[in-house]
């Protein structure tokens, strides 16, 4: 990883499939890399990273739809293809032909479906522990919002402590504290409430991730064919790592990198080796 650190662009605004989208970019050259974030996220959850991934490529980074400044439409549902759909239509709208997609949980899930739907566009694939691949997770939807949005985000439990501790002892605190900053916007912000719900109640119930999208997912995986890489924290609760053997019985062209004494967001609690294993990859 040579070179001086290149930092983003100011936002910058697209549009696609009618939806006005927030995205960033930084670097240029080579295939452009897609940063797909996390359910409740923005573009920011990869300001962290971005310096590293940008040194030898184009790298964009959005804000999905329903999340941060992109449209949040009214009754939207959130529909895994909405989703999938929308995505495609950025890179249509800034006239990529073919590009490296990294996706992080719900980002993972939506990369999934964008290769498997549009395989001619995506050259790499990077799976940053993708949401629904197994049925069991740690939320518990009978409980109130606020509730869920701490499990969701910082879990102050098991899961939270370790990303919390792992972030302080590689000298990240700080950017753990901008994360949960980002993510304590939802409570006073209506929209972005209903997109988080919205995001949320499209791949998970009750009872851990719906049988219905997790089926139609796992029945994807063995059509994928896009070279892949998946990161994962050994200790995620999220994504549990137990569902990383579906990516490795199931897709052709996968290879699993696993991060140890790590939880749900391995490019938050180790950075470095995230990017370095990025980097090996697209290279």
């Amino acid at each position: 990883m040579e070179g001086p650190a290149v930092p983003w662009s100011e936002d910058r605004y697209v549009t696609a499939n009618g939806i006005r989208t927030r995205y960033r970019s930084a670097g240029e050259g080579g295939v452009p890399l897609i940063l797909l974030h996390g359910l409740s996220g923005t573009l920011e959850d990869w300001s962290e990273t971005v310096a590293a991934l940008s040194r030898a490529r184009r790298v964009i980074a959005l804000d999905l739809l329903g999340s941060g400044k992109t449209d949040k439409p009214p009754e939207c549902s959130y529909a895994p293809d909405l989703m999938r759909d929308h995505v495609i239509g950025v890179i249509d709208a800034l006239s990529l032909d073919v590009v490296d997609l990294d996706g992080w949980s719900l980002g993972g899930r939506i990369a999934l479906d964008v290769a498997h739907a549009a395989p001619d566009r995506v050259r790499r694939l990077v799976l940053t522990a993708p949401a629904g691949l197994g049925p069991d997770t740690f939320l518990d939807l009978d409980a109130p919002f606020s509730v869920v949005l701490g499990q969701a985000l910082l879990r102050p439990s098991a899961s939270g402590l370790r990303i919390m501790g792992n972030a302080l002892r590689n000298g990240n605190g700080d950017r753990l504290l901008r994360f949960a900053a980002r993510r304590l916007y939802l409570l006073k912000d209506g929209g972005a409430r209903q997109g988080f719900l919205g995001q949320l109640e499209s791949l998970v119930g009750r009872h851990g991730f719906l049988p219905g999208p997790r089926r139609a997912l796992l029945a994807k995986l063995p059509r994928i064919e896009t070279p892949t890489l998946a990161i994962w924290g050994r200790q995620d609760n999220f994504s549990p790592f137990a569902h990383s053997g579906n990516l490795r019985k199931l897709m052709p062209n996968c290879r699993l990198h696993v991060v140890e004494r790590c939880g749900h967001a391995p490019q938050i609690e180790w950075p470095e080796i995230y990017t370095a294993a990025i980097e090996d990859f697209l290279a």
